[in-house]
């Protein structure tokens, strides 16, 4: 069925019609590539780090390194490398099933995990091994007994099987931030959409706070718990390292678990979704209904109180701050790649100031390293904002 603006709608044949437009990439393997070249990049960083970190606390005496800790946080750091290169010869490799390959990778790195363990308690204290295992009880506070954070269970099915492969799909050429207001769907499901959506990134924020901290937590805090007393170093440039630790995983993880074709599909149900502001009273505004799609400036009356729409339409529920939120964040498609970039740009420009008032030689071969993974994040994420403010132009 065709539209007065030439785009192409699909007719409603189940109830996540708003994305029966998403077709399936015919390059899933290039963005399963895509996707371990990130973790190989994250792996790469976090280890200099760690290199820098321990040159900063030893300098020149790398015979004081305990390398059973550096193999143990090598390790730890290597799980999403190996899950996501699992993830890419999955299918590939025939002679082994599903389970047995997991079971024997899970076993491999166990086995390395636990004989790096045993060395260590021959050496170091108790206390200290207890700081090891205490991001275990943070990750089941935030994500309880499961080794997959994204697995919760969630009333809508069909929302949740799509988000499982919202990094294989995207939407077809024909869609944009006009046509994609035409498509037949009901103001309740869109509404149920944009809870799921919520839901989804509410893990997404966990993750990636977590692993963040917890790159930080390992690469940056764990080698000064464990260097021996004789061993003097600066602890405020060590903490100050940790800080750029945080602050590059950080951008780092946010552009892998907040993609742009995933801020695309919030963006276009943001759309969908609309918002409503607080007015002053008007004469005989219509009772709000939550059947109805409301248009732009649409006045209605909630719960004694008078609302305007500013969205295109507008079938959110008025008072409702988190639909609200939702829409002040994914109106515009630019504002997650604006933020990282912003925030990206303050930790270049913060790391270069640092590397102009510095004096010792390993404090400057620190910030020289940083800087250059930090220059390819930059770049990919000006990238990024240049490609779709053009896309963004020529939609308008």
């Amino acid at each position: 069925m065709s539209t007065p603006l030439g785009g192409v709608v699909t007719p409603p044949t189940f109830k996540m019609a708003f994305f029966s437009g998403v077709l399936r990439s015919s390059a899933a393997s290039h963005i399963l590539s895509n996707t371990l070249v990130f973790e190989a990049f994250l792996f790469a960083y976090l280890t200099a780090a760690l290199w820098m970190q321990n040159i900063n606390i030893y300098k020149t005496n790398l015979h004081l390194i305990d390398y059973n800790l550096l193999l143990f946080i090598v390790l730890l750091l290597s799980r999403r490398l190996v899950w996501a290169g699992f993830q890419g010869i999955q299918g590939r490799v025939k002679f082994l099933g599903l389970n047995s390959r997991y079971w024997f990778v899970s076993g491999i790195v166990v086995s390395l995990v636990a004989w790096v363990v045993r060395e260590l308690l021959q050496r170091a204290s108790v206390f200290n091994l207890l700081f090891l295992f205490y991001p275990v009880l943070l990750y089941l506070s935030l994500f309880g007994f499961t080794l997959d954070p994204r697995q919760y269970r969630e009333k809508f099915a069909p929302p949740r099987r799509f988000l499982d492969h919202v990094t294989t799909t995207r939407y077809g050429s024909h869609f944009s931030s006009t046509n994609i207001l035409l498509l037949p769907v009901s103001p309740e499901t869109i509404r149920q959409e944009v809870n799921v959506l919520i839901s989804d990134l509410i893990v997404r924020l966990k993750q990636l706070l977590f692993n963040s901290l917890l790159c930080a937590y390992y690469v940056g805090f764990i080698p000064i718990q464990f260097t021996p007393n004789h061993v003097y170093f600066d602890k405020w440039w060590s903490i100050e390292l940790c800080f750029f630790i945080w602050a590059n995983s950080f951008v780092i993880l946010s552009c892998l678990l907040l993609p742009p074709n995933y801020c695309q599909i919030l963006h276009h149900c943001a759309l969908n979704l609309g918002c409503w502001v607080r007015c002053n009273n008007v004469e005989k505004p219509q009772q709000w209904s939550a059947d109805k799609k409301w248009p732009f400036d649409a006045v209605v009356e909630f719960n004694n109180e008078c609302f305007k729409g500013e969205g295109p339409q507008n079938v959110a529920i008025p008072c409702d701050s988190s639909q609200e939120c939702f829409y002040l964040l994914f109106n515009s498609r630019l504002h997650i790649i604006s933020w990282l970039l912003a925030m990206q740009c303050v930790v270049v420009l913060f790391e270069m100031v640092v590397l102009l008032r510095v004096v010792h030689w390993y404090q400057t071969l620190s910030i020289s390293v940083f800087l250059l993974f930090n220059y390819f994040i930059l770049h990919r994420l000006l990238y990024n904002r240049l490609i779709h403010g053009k896309i963004l132009k020529k939609l308008q």
